[in-house]
């Protein structure tokens, strides 16, 4: 497969993706929901609006041709995260369209959205399936991409050590505020916190203020997110940390379904 074949092939998933009727997701979205309860219909559909939004042919094009075209294929792994909703689909975007065959081992959160993804490539173009495999176990690689947490980072570290290597540990984001933001600004910063109930990397978990930030009117702004409280996991994991602040006498703020503390 060259480019352009990869290139057309993913402009055929992104409107297999964008043209599936709500008979077909709602099944999808169950057995997903029924694996990891964290994965639900919203959080599914905001993967595939973004992966929809990724695949525009004139920015695939345009990336793609800074860079020369390999002479030689080479088998890199993948080893997915689970945090969120195809988090690795860039990672094999990103192996296959640089003309490299991609070997992947799914997340045991995440294995039934990936699945479905590489089977509707197949589909697509039965090409695909010579240029991507899903494995129990990476071996006879020439190159890994690995997302995990701080503790697997160093087993993984030390696995892959001989052979070139991209590896992620646990990450979060910071949201920088001087005061002057608008009040579509601070609403804007709630999706940032609370989209996928904050488990991404690109999710903010610390904010930097200066002294006698108003904070009573950021948190009135994130009042449009209570609806999260909902959701069970969620709601457990708020209480959980809110008995810890509580019985270790932590200082905090408590808005009814998130917690603010401050930290050096």
């Amino acid at each position: 497969m060259n480019r352009v074949d990869i290139i057309s092939g993913f402009l055929v998933l992104k409107e297999v993706i964008a043209k599936l009727s709500q008979e077909e997701k709602t099944g999808l979205f169950t057995r997903i929901g029924n694996v990891n309860p964290w994965y639900t219909p919203e959080s599914v559909q905001q993967s595939f609006d973004g992966i929809i939004n990724l695949l525009n042919e004139a920015k695939l094009k345009k990336w793609v041709n800074k860079y020369p075209v390999i002479e030689k294929s080479s088998n890199v792994g993948i080893i997915m995260a689970g945090n969120i909703p195809l988090v690795g689909f860039h990672d094999l975007l990103c192996v296959l369209i640089s003309g490299h065959n991609a070997v992947v081992k799914l997340s045991a959160q995440d294995d039934i959205l990936p699945k479905f993804i590489i089977e509707q490539l197949f589909r697509i173009n039965s090409d695909f399936e010579n240029r991507i495999e899903v494995a129990e176990k990476l071996s006879d690689i020439d190159a890994v991409i690995a997302t995990g947490s701080d503790n697997s980072s160093r087993y993984f570290h030390k696995y892959f050590s001989h052979i070139p290597h991209i590896i992620r540990k646990n990450r979060t984001s910071v949201a920088v505020l001087n005061g002057s933001e608008t009040n579509q600004d601070l609403s804007n910063l709630g999706a940032d916190i609370f989209t996928y109930f904050g488990m991404g990397c690109r999710n903010v978990s610390k904010l930097f203020i200066p002294e006698g930030f108003d904070l009573t009117n950021l948190i009135d702004h994130l009042e449009h997110y209570s609806a999260i409280a909902n959701h069970p996991k969620y709601f457990n994991n708020y209480e959980y940390n809110k008995a810890i602040y509580l019985v270790n006498r932590i200082e905090h703020l408590d808005n009814g379904f998130a917690l603010f503390s401050q930290s050096q």
